[in-house]
């Protein structure tokens, strides 16, 4: 016998004596045996199984061991206001004043380059469906942003 086997003996004899030690000497006490019962009702006729899913109520945090504070929670915070979300608003002006001509009868014609191109406009007249030359007083000229009817000016430097 090798010394595993030698201890295993020695466990299972160790066993068995401290059984019989502990239950005394057999008497008229011990139940008649009941017959042999099948495997299936062994499992579940003498064992409450619904004790072993059952959960244990250990209050709000769940833990057995947490950390419990007396302290009231703060109040929630407040909802954050909505985002503010400007009005729209007109595009810069595109143009830039070139010069104007003034025939005379009272008609001017102001010069205009946007980009690279030149445009002539009189007062009134509208440019590209976007734009409108409203009027041309006190050095400037006065634009209205059609789509949404928000007027402009242009600095022109010098009067009419």
């Amino acid at each position: 016998m090798n010394k595993g086997q030698v201890y295993a003996a020695l466990s299972v004899l160790l066993g068995l004596a401290s059984v019989a030690i502990c239950s005394g000497p057999a008497s008229a006490q011990t139940p008649p045996a009941q017959p042999a019962a099948s495997t299936a009702e062994k499992a579940t006729g003498s064992l409450r199984l619904d004790l072993l899913t059952r959960k244990r109520d250990l209050g709000e945090s769940q833990e057995a061991f947490g950390v419990k504070s007396w302290v009231p929670a703060p109040p929630p915070l407040p909802p954050p206001p909505p985002p503010v979300v400007a009005a729209p608003r007109a595009p810069l002006l595109p143009f830039r004043y070139m010069g104007r001509v003034d025939d005379g009868l009272g008609s001017v014609t102001f010069f205009l380059i946007r980009g690279t191109t030149t445009l002539s406009v009189s007062v009134g007249e509208t440019i590209d469906n976007t734009y409108r030359l409203e009027s041309a007083d006190g050095g400037a000229l006065q634009f209205t942003y059609l789509p949404l009817k928000e007027r402009q000016s242009l600095q022109i430097g010098v009067g009419p």
